[in-house]
């Protein structure tokens, strides 16, 4: 949403409204338009995405982190014994 610079305080609520704009159109490389939906996330939703990536991410680079590390860890635990 862009709003239009609003000089005077004094306006009305239906004139505020007047001065929105709401972009909700967008033109693809082949000139088609799509018309984009507004999709509100309840904060389930949006924990449930976050806690998706953030499984994905963590297994990606934890998993990488062990395979580089844990041989190192290994040789100095046994050496010290």
């Amino acid at each position: 949403i862009i709003r239009k610079a609003i000089e005077e305080d004094d306006k009305s609520e239906s004139q505020k409204d007047d001065d929105i704009l709401i972009l909700n159109k967008l033109v693809k490389d082949d000139g088609t338009i799509d018309i984009l939906e507004n999709q509100f996330l309840k904060k389930d939703e949006v924990k449930e995405i976050l806690n998706q990536k953030i499984s994905e991410i963590f297994k990606d680079h934890f998993d990488e982190w062990l395979d580089k590390n844990i041989p190192n860890y290994l040789d100095k635990y046994f050496k010290k014994k």
